[in-house]
């Protein structure tokens, strides 16, 4: 038996010239998609392509943890701080599928025996190879998860899902970032085999010795995609988007652009339209507002869960349930934000309006739910108004009026951490998850933009709207609620285990 190691895995290859390619990253308890993994990917497949004795190969995991978790979320936070180009983006994913498709296209047979969870990259790597084995465990899933994390598989997911299993179950699976058990990912195709655990690697290695067509279904001469006609298919599904999302979130546009636009081209032009959609979402705010928040401050969320609450519960004032400073600042948010309601039903604003607008945001809780529960229940409107204001300044006034209240309870000392602010915002109160919370969502609008635009409110409903002196020199310093995050590395965007 000869082998290679190299810092990420080690490469042996049996009596029979089958190369065992074990990933196992000492510096972390899981394999993630790292510039180090990809490079010792590629110099081991390099060896595969040029040994004559090599007749194929097994890539597998050493890692109990599983086969490969994907990114790291952490890496990618940054991308908007720093004012990431999008040319910048498009290199990232770019460069990581042209070395998958190297990989891919080594002349040889590849099988991936799949030990446990491949998320995300894990995933996309998976499927570069020709044949798939998944552990028969209940811990070892699958999925494509990236648009919950304001993103796109970028790493040729949203082009080889689709060609694998056809348009509609892939883009389903990737727009809801599904998470398949192991016989759920059978029945689809996205594996090729389940078997216990300990029978994964010698599965794969029987397919490889069995002599196979190394070369994708999608290299093949007359390959077609599966699926309806792509006027239908994605007339469709933005329809479903839209209603879900009201347009608040990029990646599910982004993701159904690059398959429309994508998924009809020869496998590399494709990767190529991956890569563009893809450039779009990492540097911008709401990709960085759901990372930070939704993931990398998840551990927050804890404390603003009331004991025996269901998962998922909407969050309503009389449910929240929390004690000491969490629960006071959330009672603040949800005064300030019947407050703001009230406010706009005297000046002869509609409920129904209000709470309009208060859907469009994708708030949770519509103001007229909240002022119920609060006891405060909101009249009918007292006078009409001549130039009612449009669903857009009902719903900034809206928000506004929340993440000021926030900062509020910054200068009060009620709460000391932005991320505590922005998570018990998202989880306590149901503010939008695109905006990452109450501080999160106000360096989306820009600090000076922020001021400008409570100072305009203030103008017409008085000091509650206008913005704090603590705030105003924030924007005068340009001093951000987070500090600035590091530099993002490259490598493939995709989500780590959570």
């Amino acid at each position: 038996m000869t082998e290679l190691r190299l810092a990420t895995l080690r490469l042996e290859v049996g009596a029979d010239g089958v190369a065992l390619i074990t990933l196992d990253d000492p510096a972390r308890a899981m394999n993630v998609t790292s510039p180090e993994l990809t490079r010792d990917l590629l110099a081991a497949f390099a060896r595969v392509a040029r040994d004559p004795a090599i007749v194929g190969a097994v890539l597998t995991s050493g890692k109990a943890s599983g086969f490969v978790a994907g990114g790291d979320i952490k890496d990618f936070v940054g991308a908007h701080e720093r004012g990431m180009p999008e040319a910048e983006a498009f290199e990232i994913s770019h460069r990581w599928n042209v070395d998958l498709r190297r990989l891919e296209r080594c002349g040889k047979p590849i099988a991936a025996a799949l030990n446990g969870l491949a998320l995300g990259g894990g995933l996309e790597l998976a499927l570069c190879c020709r044949y798939r084995v998944l552990a028969d465990d209940a811990k070892a899933i699958v999925g494509c998860p990236e648009v919950t994390i304001g993103l796109l598989p970028a790493g040729g997911g949203s082009q080889r899902l689709p060609r694998l299993i056809g348009i509609e179950p892939a883009l389903e699976m990737m727009l809801e970032g599904t998470r398949l058990p192991p016989w759920r990912a059978l029945a689809l195709g996205v594996v090729d085999a389940v078997v216990p655990r300990e029978q994964v690697v010698e599965t794969a290695r029987r397919w490889v010795l069995s002599g196979p067509d190394p070369r994708q279904p999608w290299d093949r001469p007359g390959y077609r995609v599966q699926g309806s006609e792509i006027a239908d298919w994605h007339a469709r599904a933005l329809a479903r988007v839209m209603e879900r999302t009201r347009g608040r979130y990029p990646a599910p546009l982004a993701l159904l652009a690059a398959v429309r636009d994508g998924t009809p081209l020869p496998i590399e032009n494709g990767l190529r339209v991956e890569s563009s959609c893809f450039a779009a979402l990492l540097p911008g705010a709401v990709a960085r507002n759901l990372m930070r928040t939704g993931f990398v401050n998840r551990g927050l969320a804890r404390r603003f869960v009331p004991p025996g609450a269901a998962p998922g519960a909407m969050p309503l004032p009389r449910a929240v349930g929390a004690e000491g400073d969490p629960g006071r600042y959330l009672e603040r948010l949800w005064r300030a934000y019947v407050d703001e309601a009230w406010a706009l039903v005297e000046e002869g604003v509609g409920v129904e309006r209000i709470d309009a607008a208060a859907h469009a945001a994708d708030l949770v809780t519509p103001p007229s739910m909240a002022a119920d529960a609060l006891g405060r229940p909101l009249p009918a409107s007292r006078r009409a108004t001549q130039e009612a204001p449009t669903l857009d300044v009902i719903e900034q006034r809206l928000l506004a009026a929340t993440s000021l209240e926030a900062v509020r309870c910054l200068d009060d000392g009620l709460l000391d951490e932005p991320a505590l602010a922005d998570v018990g915002s998202v989880v306590g109160m149901g503010f939008p998850r695109w905006s990452g919370g109450v501080l999160s969502y106000i360096e989306t609008v820009g600090l000076d933009a922020f001021v400008s635009r409570c100072e305009v409110f203030a103008r017409q409903g008085g000091a509650r709207c206008a913005p704090t002196a603590s705030l105003r020199q924030r924007a005068q310093s340009k001093h951000l609620f987070y500090a600035a995050s590091p530099a993002v590395p490259s490598g493939i965007p995709s989500l780590a285990a959570t």
